[in-house]
C-alpha cells in the first residue's frame, strides 16, 4: 500500500479548494504552523535566545496583522494615527527600506542605521516630495552618533561645558535631551560671540554654541542635507559633502577655458550671515517641510540670541557664523534665491551662454554677452531685496575677462583686470606653448593675513613652548597653508610664504632670552636636520588636454 506524505495531504486539500468542490477544511495543526514547530523544536520566537538567533528573524504573521503593526508604530504622530496618514517619506517605501529603520535601542555589532538615508533616497527619487514627519529621527541613537562626530577640541559655549565634560554622564544627558525635544521644551542657549579681524579692518563675528546645542544642530544638519542635497545644482560648492574649494576652482577654470565666457560678474553679498531674515528662511524651508515641530526647532535655533556683556541680544535677522547648521541653512536659502532663479528665469532671458558658480555667499556669474550681464546686474538687487538681502556695491564688479579679451590684450600689450575668488587672484597668462591660459596665485590679502597670523602666533608662543613642540606646531601651520594654496601656477607664492616664515621663525627664536639662540648658519643646519614642510606636488586644476 502506498504511503501518503504530509505534503501530499496538503496538496490534495489545496487542489480541492481550487477546483470549487467547496471550501476545504484546514487541518487543526497544519505543517509549518507554530504548534507543530514548537513540538519539533524549531520555533523562532519561543523565548530561547539560541533558537531566535538560529532562525534570524521573527515568525511570519498574517498580512492584516503586519499592516496594523506598521500603521500603529511609534514612528507616527498621534494626529496621523487618528487620521490614518502615513508619513511622506514612508509612503510607497519598499519593505527592505522599512527594515533599515533605527531600532529603539542600540544593539551589538555594527552601529544602528540612522534612518536618515531613507530620506535622501526618497528625495533622489521624488525631488518634489514634501515631508510631514521628521522629528521621529531625533532618537537617542542618532543623538549619540552626532555627539561622537563632534570635534572635542572646539571651544565651549556660554555654559563652559566641553565634550569631555558632557560625556561623563552621556546616557543620562542624551535621555534628558531626547525627552525635551519630543516634549517641545528644548530651548537652545545663546551663542557666545567671538570677533576676528577681516582683511578690510572690520571684525567678523563668530558664534560658539554649547555642546548640547551642537548635538541637536548636527542632527538637524544631517536631516536637511538628506532632503536638499539631491536637489541642489551642480554649480553650488560651498559646505557640501564631497565638494571642496579646489572643485570650485577647477570648475571656474573649465568655464573660462572651454566655454565662450567673456564677461565675469564678481558678486559679494553684504553681511549675508548677519542679515538673513528668519521669516524668509522659514518660508523657504516650509516649501519642502510640513513638520511644524521641526520648523519650530529651527526657528528656536535662529532666535537663540547672542550673549553679550550687557545681556542676551535677540534679533530677527542672521544666523551665527560658526554654527553647525548655519552653512546648510544658507545653502538652502541661496539655492532658492539665486541658483534656481538663475537656472529657470535668468538663463531663459539670456541670448548667450551664462552660468552661475557659487561657494556659500561668494558667487561668480559668467556671461558670453555684455548686454546679458548688464541686464542681470540691474535686476539682481531687486531679486535680493525681495528676500531681505542686499548687494555690496563696492565689492561687486563686472569685468571683461574672457579668453577673447585675453588675446586682444596680448596683441595690444595691455593687462586684463583680475578677480579674486576663494582666496586666489585669477589672471590671464601664457602657457609654455604661447597660448592664453587662466592662472592663479594667492591673493595679497590672504597672503598678508597668513603671515601676520604666523608672526603673532610666534610672538606669543616662543617662550610658552619648548623648541621641539614649537617646531612641530609651526610645521602643521605651514602644511595647512600648502595643502590649500598648493595649486597649479602658484609655486612662486608658496616659496615666498616659506621664506618669510623661516625669517619670522629665526627672528623670534633669537628673542627667547638675553642672548641670541641661533645664528643664521646654525639655524639653516637645524632646518636641514629637522626639515619643515615644503611645497609639494600641486593640485592640478587644469584639465589634461
Amino acid at each position: 500500500m502506498r504511503k501518503r506524505t504530509v505534503g501530499a495531504d496538503v496538496l490534495s486539500n489545496t487542489e480541492g479548494h481550487i477546483k470549487g468542490a467547496g471550501p476545504a477544511l484546514a487541518p487543526a495543526n497544519p505543517p509549518g504552523s507554530k504548534t507543530v514547530a514548537r513540538h519539533q523544536g524549531r520555533v523562532g520566537n519561543s523565548g530561547d535566545p539560541m533558537d531566535s538567533s538560529k532562525e534570524r528573524g521573527r515568525v511570519a504573521q498574517r498580512a492584516d496583522r503586519e499592516e496594523t503593526r506598521r500603521s500603529m508604530g511609534s514612528r507616527m504622530s498621534p494626529y496621523e494615527r487618528r487620521g490614518g496618514v502615513t508619513p511622506t517619506e514612508q509612503r510607497g517605501a519598499h519593505a527592505v527600506d522599512r527594515s533599515t529603520a533605527t531600532p529603539p535601542t542600540r544593539r551589538g555589532g555594527t552601529a544602528a542605521t540612522t534612518g536618515i538615508e531613507r530620506i535622501a533616497s526618497r528625495a533622489r527619487r521624488e525631488p518634489q516630495t514634501r515631508y510631514t514627519a521628521l522629528m521621529h529621527h531625533f532618537t537617542v541613537d542618532n543623538l549619540r552618533a552626532c555627539f561622537e562626530a563632534l570635534d572635542g577640541t572646539k571651544a565651549p559655549g556660554v555654559d563652559g561645558v566641553t565634550k569631555a565634560m558632557y560625556a561623563h554622564n552621556l546616557e543620562d544627558n542624551l535621555q534628558a535631551l531626547h525627552g525635551k525635544l519630543h516634549q517641545r521644551t528644548y530651548r537652545p542657549q545663546p551663542v557666545r560671540r567671538v570677533e576676528i579681524p577681516k582683511e578690510d579692518g572690520t571684525m567678523r563675528p563668530l558664534g560658539i554654541s554649547c555642546t548640547e546645542d551642537k548635538v541637536v544642530q548636527e542632527l538637524t544638519k544631517r536631516i536637511l542635507e538628506s532632503i536638499y542635497e539631491p536637489v541642489f545644482l551642480d554649480t553650488s560648492y560651498g559646505f557640501r559633502p564631497g565638494r571642496s574649494c579646489h572643485d570650485a576652482l577647477r570648475q571656474v577654470n573649465h568655464e573660462l577655458m572651454r566655454t565662450p565666457v567673456d564677461w565675469i560678474l564678481d558678486m559679494d553679498l553684504a553681511r549675508f550671515f548677519d542679515t538673513m531674515p528668519h521669516r524668509e528662511i522659514l518660508a523657504v524651508l516650509a516649501e519642502r517641510i510640513a513638520d511644524r515641530a521641526f520648523l519650530r526647532l529651527i526657528a528656536r535655533m535662529l532666535k537663540a540670541g547672542v550673549q553679550t556683556p550687557g545681556g542676551v541680544v535677540q534679533d530677527e535677522l542672521g544666523s551665527p557664523q560658526g554654527s553647525i547648521v548655519s552653512p546648510v541653512i544658507a545653502n538652502v536659502f541661496l539655492d532658492h534665491v539665486l541658483d534656481q532663479w538663475f537656472a529657470t528665469v535668468v538663463r531663459q532671458h539670456c541670448r548667450g551662454y551664462c552660468v552661475l558658480l557659487r561657494y556659500a555667499d561668494d558667487a561668480l556669474a559668467l556671461f558670453e554677452r555684455e548686454d546679458d550681464a548688464q541686464r542681470f546686474l540691474r535686476v539682481l538687487p531687486l531679486r535680493l531685496g525681495k528676500f531681505g538681502l542686499r548687494l555690496n556695491a563696492q565689492k561687486t564688479h563686472l569685468l571683461a575677462c574672457g579668453k577673447r579679451h585675453a588675446w586682444q590684450a596680448f596683441r595690444m600689450g595691455r593687462r586684463l583686470p583680475t578677480f579674486d575668488f576663494l582666496g586666489f587672484t585669477h589672471y590671464w597668462g601664457r602657457s609654455r606653448t604661447g597660448k592664453a591660459r587662466l592662472k592663479r596665485t594667492t591673493s595679497k590679502k590672504r597672503l598678508r593675513r597668513a603671515l601676520v597670523e604666523i608672526n603673532r602666533w610666534l610672538r606669543q608662543e616662543r617662550n610658552a613652548r619648548a623648541l621641539p613642540d614649537l617646531w612641530q606646531a609651526i610645521g602643521r601651520k605651514m602644511r595647512g597653508h600648502f595643502n590649500y594654496f598648493g595649486v597649479t601656477d602658484n609655486s612662486r607664492a608658496l616659496y615666498r610664504f616659506e621664506r618669510v616664515v623661516h625669517k619670522r621663525l629665526f627672528k623670534w627664536l633669537n628673542r627667547r632670552s638675553q642672548r641670541r639662540s641661533f645664528s643664521w648658519e646654525r639655524f639653516c643646519r637645524y632646518v636641514t636636520r629637522h626639515p619643515l614642510p615644503r611645497p609639494g606636488r600641486l593640485v592640478r586644476l587644469n584639465p589634461v588636454w
